[in-house]
């Protein structure tokens, strides 16, 4: 293998994020089952870095537990991935490509089959290997082919792996880095992924021209990195055409541009939207198909909602801006459709809201309370927050 196609190997193998992780039980009921069809005394999952050999998955104890490793120097894996090729010894002991070698030196194995496991890109990143202690004869061509099946099995995993790790960093990085420093108000916001990637995420804007602030909560339905890119392409749009056109018209122009994405695979987009003045807080608001955005303060209680479609769910659709103010002492609070599943309505979600608002001082407190309310029994869905809190007088 030159050196140029062993870089790209070794970041496909660094890709995966797997070496030094704990056992998973996708892979080790795979290892299991060739296991059992197969006889042997000992099967693993290896993955080949630069320098070792990383065991994900094993049954038996011959070359030691899951998530071991040993010097790529001493792995028979290693050799298994030269090729596309499944490598099959029939007697470690006397085959000549392994003169030297020191699994044939110290005699533990008899019998060596390992099948080549491939990024999507074509790259080999370890290998299904069996183990017998005795010599044994060739696998059949049926057998040969059994055990190509299963080492497509974890090949499905490993790039499913791959392909969700990629996506929530895509989602982590659609997340603001840096909050607002503006007298008399406090933002924050949250984003705890669930597991599977999704589409959530939150952002705010300074408009320094009129004064305003923009913050955003959006939802791309689905999951995986299909949702995240859609999120990414929904919140540059509106990052681009905020500071020039009114929060309305900024909706619609992301409407407008991401139509033959969303079209595409059938996807719409929640979302709730609003601007406020920081001098006097006067806010307009657009909830496309949202309904979980809630003002709260010591004199009221409040849920800001409109009959608007989510972005995608028909053609030419319009989006009316409410009106409203965040008056002092008041917190504007979004929160993801996550906490449906939680609390079950719209209404026990406002109390939650008002709870975390009356025993919190600052956005950042609420927010993160809100989020420990929002994951408090099993969800599959991110929960995602932001807060917007002004100064009481």
């Amino acid at each position: 293998m030159d050196n140029e196609a062993e870089d790209e190997r070794l970041a496909a193998v660094r890709a995966l994020n797997l070496f030094n992780t704990q056992p998973e039980e996708r892979f080790d009921r795979v290892v299991r089952l060739a296991q059992h069809i197969f006889n042997m005394p000992y099967v693993a999952l290896n993955l080949i870095g630069e320098e070792e050999q990383f065991t994900k998955a094993a049954t038996g104890n011959l070359f030691g537990a899951p998530t071991s490793s040993i010097p790529r120097s001493q792995s028979l894996c290693s050799l298994a991935i030269e090729s596309d090729r499944t490598l099959e010894i029939t007697d470690v002991q006397t085959d000549e490509r392994l003169t030297g070698h020191l699994v044939a030196e110290e005699g533990k194995a008899g019998y060596y089959v390992g099948a080549p496991l491939r990024s999507p890109g074509g790259q080999r990143l370890g290998a299904l290997c069996m183990v017998d202690t005795e010599p044994r004869t060739e696998l059949s061509v049926g057998q040969h082919a059994m055990l190509r099946d299963l080492a497509s099995w974890i090949e499905k995993e490993l790039a499913t792996g791959a392909d969700l790790e990629q996506g929530a960093e895509l989602q982590r990085r659609l997340l603001p880095r840096t909050i607002p420093d503006l007298p008399g108000w406090d933002l924050a916001g949250r984003c705890v992924q669930a597991g599977a990637v999704g589409g959530d995420f939150f952002d705010w804007q300074e408009l320094h021209r009129s004064g305003e602030v923009q913050i955003v909560l959006a939802d791309v339905m689905g999951k995986g990195v299909q949702a995240a890119l859609l999120a990414a392409g929904v919140r540059a749009i509106l990052r681009g055409t905020t500071p020039h056109n009114t929060l309305g018209a900024s909706i619609e122009r992301v409407a407008s541009d991401m139509d033959e994405d969303l079209n595409e695979v059938s996807s719409f987009v929640t979302m709730f939207a609003a601007r406020f003045g920081i001098t006097d807080g006067a806010m307009d608001y657009v909830d496309a198909g949202h309904g979980l955005a809630f003002l709260v303060g010591p004199d009221r209680t409040l849920r800001l909602s409109s009959a608007s479609l989510p972005i995608g769910a028909l053609p030419d659709d319009q989006w009316v801006p409410g009106h409203d103010e965040i008056r002092p002492g008041e917190a504007l609070a979004v929160v993801s459709d996550g906490f449906l599943d939680v609390h079950g309505n719209a209404a026990a979600v406002l109390d939650v809201v008002r709870e975390a608002h009356a025993v919190t001082e600052d956005a950042g407190s609420m927010a993160s309370l809100l989020v420990v309310r929002g994951m408090d029994r099993q969800t599959t869905d991110d929960v995602t927050v932001v807060v917007v809190r002004r100064a009481a007088v």
